[in-house]
């Protein structure tokens, strides 16, 4: 119980110490408000106050904004610039003052002031921004957002800019010419951020002439924007000229991560199962995907897939390897085959054997016209028995698709 009681009276004392302290300073700013309209000189440390011009501003945007006392604002505005002529939040403030009272002419020669004084200064750039913005001052704004997206190291202050930018100047040729070549990977990021793909595929033509090898990521994603918006064509074109000229399924041997994007491996969460990348066959140094099956899930499991562009109306060879360890359950893992935002397309393997060593899985399959990629995807059902939690292991390697000689047709789809 003391120990109780001692730490009610310390919260009762802290909470004090705080309205006290809260209490002096509401106190210090009404005695400083008030001494603006007192004819007395008071000297005391409290007066000084007025010679602080950020407290000054602050005090003149209340006044603007709050009160519309445009009088006192200006006054406290001067004294703010009297305090320091290069305090830039004072002249940005007075110069929103004199829009607002329909004096455009002098509230753009402020503007056109502080640009030259602000001219090397990264503080208080975006607050400039927001002025010029405000003012539709283009010329300035786009040397400001400009600056503030090659030069500003926090995310939120880019990213703002980066939105009033592709507000302000909606088209991508014009916008790049505001914002400058330095600036052209910051711009397509934001577009393949925010899924803008006309203003993606423009600044991509772009970027698409420079050296873009060490920003392969950032392209990456870009062609999973376009595959997901039904762009799959223009997708595959880059993918096949830059990233995978020589086959159409792409790593088929695990030799690299998954990409987890675009025409890549897309590995995802599954709490039945784990995986890892690791030799398959050391003497020829063959390279698989190790799923390791837990026994903890029933698992159904679709979280291992590859999207794959082809060419609508062929017929394609699938071929896998596959070795087993211990499986268990009558539900065991294959691959199925279907179409990519297309329909008519299914297709699967058999089942893998629940202990096998290295085994051939081949798959033939005829794609649509009207689909220009399919999904190539994993897939383990939950079993329906009562011992239905998966265990054991399995390795995958040797996966690649061949086009055949053969065409696929409507009449092929009917039968």
């Amino acid at each position: 119980m003391k120990v109780a009681s001692s730490s009610h009276k310390a919260l009762r004392i802290f909470c004090l110490v705080v309205l006290l302290i809260l209490a002096v300073a509401q106190l210090r700013l009404l005695l400083f408000e008030q001494s603006e309209y007192s004819q007395k000189t008071d000297l005391s440390s409290l007066h000084k106050y007025q010679s602080n011009p950020y407290l000054l501003s602050w005090l003149a945007k209340q006044k603007h904004l709050f009160e519309a006392d445009m009088d006192t604002a200006q006054s406290l505005y001067q004294q703010a610039l009297t305090a320091n002529p290069v305090y830039l939040p004072a002249w940005f403030g007075l110069a929103e003052l004199k829009f607002d009272q329909q004096q455009t002419e002098g509230a753009n020669a402020i503007l056109d002031y502080t640009t030259e004084l602000a001219e090397d200064i990264k503080r208080w750039r975006w607050d400039k921004a927001l002025v010029a913005y405000q003012f539709d001052r283009k010329d300035i704004l786009a040397g400001d957002l400009s600056y503030i997206i090659r030069k500003e190291s926090s995310r939120k202050k880019r990213n703002d800019a980066l939105r009033m930018a592709f507000s302000v100047w909606p088209d991508p040729g014009e916008l790049l010419e505001k914002m400058g070549n330095d600036n052209l990977l910051h711009l397509f990021r934001y577009a393949t951020k925010k899924k803008k793909v006309e203003e993606g595929v423009a600044l991509w033509k772009v970027l698409e002439r420079q050296d873009f090898k060490e920003h392969e990521k950032d392209v990456h994603r870009f062609l999973n924007l376009l595959l997901f918006n039904g762009e799959i064509k223009a997708a595959a074109a880059i993918w096949e000229k830059y990233f995978n000229p020589d086959t159409l399924l792409f790593n088929g041997n695990f030799k690299q991560d998954p990409l987890q994007t675009a025409f890549g491996w897309r590995i995802g969460k599954n709490k039945g199962v784990s995986w890892k990348l690791k030799v398959a066959k050391k003497k020829e140094k063959l390279t698989s995907l190790h799923l390791h099956f837990n026994r903890k899930k029933n698992v159904d499991m679709a979280n291992i897939q590859q999207i794959i562009p082809l060419q609508g109306g062929k017929v394609y060879v699938f071929r896998a390897k596959a070795k087993t360890a211990k499986l268990s359950t009558e539900q065991l893992p294959f691959w199925e085959i279907h179409g990519f935002k297309c329909k008519g397309l299914y297709q699967k393997t058999e089942m893998v054997q629940s202990e096998q060593d290295w085994t051939d899985m081949t798959l033939s399959f005829g794609v649509p016209e009207e689909c220009d990629a399919i999904r190539l995807r994993l897939r383990r059902k939950e079993s329906s028995q009562i011992d239905n939690k998966l265990a054991g292991d399995i390795w995958l390697t040797g996966l690649e698709i061949e086009e055949t000689d053969d065409y696929f047709t409507i009449l092929d789809e009917l039968q």
